[in-house]
């Protein structure tokens, strides 16, 4: 085929429909929430969620990573338009872990010493890091694989949001499962978790969106 036909030829082609950004929020929230579905119809929630809602710790506990989710979810999916610029929006991020930082020093301000990290144990420990992680494995490769229809410029910076967006919304929803109550616990081991999906995503964003 000569240049000119070819060219001609592919001007004629319809042009490609812009990605619907909403679109692929609703497809990674929906696999997030229906991974932390299953895992509560398996496991439960806590037996005493209701009467545990009351109190300010616990409904934090909750609303903290979901707010993450939600704002990670948001930049996460506007990487997959290469015209927006990557890290626009990135300060959004400083509310929900301002809010952490400020739950954690004030817990560690009002306990007394010996009730600080009494409930820091390795069971506990275990099941917090092992559940998140092992509800966010899924919903995290799926996030990648949903970005891979745009074309992310920041690849490793995708793959982090999309991976944080995840975990935060498994450690949601396993927060209404967990028993610890605690913001120095909660808020530094769902905060490990997290970070441990995030720069798995990170590492797997780099090579599985450049294009």
């Amino acid at each position: 085929m000569k240049t000119d036909d070819l060219i001609a030829a592919l001007a004629a082609q319809p042009a490609p429909q812009p990605l619907w950004l909403p679109g692929l929020a609703l497809r990674i929230i929906g696999i997030t929430a229906l991974a932390c579905v299953v895992f509560l119809l398996v496991l439960g929630p806590r037996a005493d969620l209701a009467a545990a809602l009351i109190r300010p710790e616990v409904v934090m506990k909750t609303a903290l990573p979901a707010l993450i989710c939600t704002i990670a979810l948001w930049l996460a999916v506007r990487q997959a338009r290469p015209r927006l610029h990557p890290r626009a929006g990135l300060a959004g991020l400083a509310l929900p872990l301002g809010i952490a930082l400020g739950l954690w020093l004030l817990a560690f301000a009002t306990r007394a010493p010996e009730a600080r990290f009494a409930d820091v144990t390795p069971p506990a420990l275990a099941e917090c890091l092992g559940l998140i992680l092992l509800i966010s494995a899924l919903p995290a490769t799926m996030a990648l694989r949903i970005l891979q229809r745009g074309a992310p410029t920041a690849p490793a910076l995708a793959g982090a949001l999309a991976g944080l967006a995840s975990s935060a919304g498994a450690a949601t929803g396993y927060s209404l499962f967990c028993m610890q109550d605690n913001p120095l616990f909660y808020v530094t081991w769902y905060g490990a978790a997290i970070g441990i999906v995030t720069l798995a995503s990170a590492v797997a964003g780099s090579r599985m969106l450049r294009w």
